[in-house]
């Protein structure tokens, strides 16, 4: 029975289309993100994807080890000599590739908090920017002070002793090598969009698995079968559950795939810190950590949007209304949490789960038991329990539907 299932999912001639829009979709995605990694060269047009790498690699991997005082000392050094020359500022720019990640920490950490000042490094003192660590304390220090005085919102004093907590307990000095390949992987808006574009996709598979049989008059037969109201629809619900699972990790590992196999996966253990787009994160996590953050949460939350749909389509009997589930709760959450009023709400949305990458950096908290935790800590193991709920729910509302009269 799970074979029939499955079959009538993939021999669908439209479910056929929609797999080769998602595999152009995931192919078009990591080519974009792979062309975004750009090796600037002296006097000459910039490179872009592997051959940008192979060189980026060579030059940021002179500047690999432990990020330490003496080492962001040199980097300020090495940068006020480059400035010096009266050569143009492009090539400027192409010299200082080699410790370019390192003097967007220094910029990010000694700019005021919500700024960004990219040439700050033409002008701080080497002994200042040794200082690198205790500053990024001092402006989170800073950050929550511009938030209590009502300019951002406001901070609990346990919310306030969660972040100082986090950000103390993050290891220092830290490790620096060749990672382009995880950036071009995390730190793009590409993944969590293949994350989206994915989950709506993966509802045309499974939006029809319960309504199919009233859509085709066939209702009377499927339940009047000795297994119809039993083994049957546990089939169906398998053919669901395997359907997401297969196309979502076969998009998400193919995308990792090509970008991490034509970029490198050099730096995996490097803390996500080392980048200045994450500087601020209250996540102590390495970059192969975040991937199975991401990949994890996004499965979880692929769980829990499609199985609702798969619900809303054997109570509805329409695939045409479950497909507008995955819709709402993937991608309107996005507008809504423009809205002042709604902003906070929004966060305990599944879609949160699809966009890891993009939101780990922010400050989102819950309170529970009296300690304050990462909004992550509760989105995981809400929405895989409300997955598993929802699967016992399925097969009773389907296993007591009516069967539809003749004719109508």
């Amino acid at each position: 029975m799970l074979k029939y299932e499955l079959k009538k999912i993939f021999l669908k001639p439209s479910n056929r289309i929609m797999l080769l829009l998602l595999l152009i979709i995931t192919l078009a995605g990591s080519f974009l993100a792979i062309r975004d990694v750009k090796y600037y060269r002296e006097g000459q047009s910039p490179l872009s994807g592997p051959l940008a790498a192979k060189h980026l690699k060579e030059k940021q991997n002179k500047w690999k080890g432990p990020v330490t005082e003496d080492v962001l000392k040199r980097v300020i050094k090495e940068k006020r000599k480059i400035n010096s020359s009266k050569e143009p500022e492009d090539t400027k720019f192409a010299r200082s590739q080699g410790f370019q990640d390192i003097t967007g920490l220094i910029s990010v950490a000694f700019s005021e908090p919500g700024e960004y000042d990219y040439y700050l490094c033409n002008s701080i003192s080497p002994e200042k920017a040794s200082r690198l660590y205790e500053r990024r304390i001092s402006r989170l220090k800073k950050e929550i002070t511009k938030i209590e005085q009502g300019l951002e919102g406001s901070f609990s004093q346990k919310e306030r002793a969660f972040l100082l907590r986090q950000y103390n307990n993050l290891e220092t000095p830290l490790y620096y090598e060749y990672s382009e390949g995880w950036k071009a992987l995390l730190d793009s808006q590409y993944l969590p969009t293949l994350m989206i574009i994915t989950t709506v996709i993966i509802a045309f598979f499974v939006s029809g698995i319960f309504s199919d049989e009233f859509r085709t008059k066939a209702d009377s037969i499927f339940f009047s079968s000795v297994f119809g109201r039993n083994k049957a629809i546990l089939s169906k619900i398998k053919a669901g559950f395997l359907t997401i699972t297969i196309i979502y990790w076969a998009a998400m590992l193919l995308f990792s795939a090509i970008i991490l196999g034509l970029l490198g996966t050099d730096g995996a253990g490097c803390m996500i810190q080392i980048n200045f787009s994450n500087w601020t994160c209250m996540y102590n996590i390495t970059y192969f950590q975040d991937w199975l953050l991401s990949l994890s949460g996004g499965y979880i939350g692929n769980l829990f949007i499609l199985t609702l749909a798969m619900l809303v389509s054997a109570k509805s009997r329409s695939a045409v209304i479950a497909i507008t589930i995955p819709f709402a709760l993937s991608c309107v959450p996005m507008f809504l949490g423009r809205i002042p009023v709604l902003k906070d709400i929004v966060t305990f949305f599944p879609d949160m789960l699809l966009r890891i990458n993009k939101f780990i950096g922010d400050f989102v908290f819950f309170e529970a038991f009296g300690q304050v935790y990462g909004i992550y800590s509760l989105l995981f193991p809400l929405y895989l329990l409300l997955f598993l709920a929802i699967l016992p729910i399925l097969y009773h509302v389907y296993n007591k539907m009516a069967v539809t009269p003749s004719g109508k």
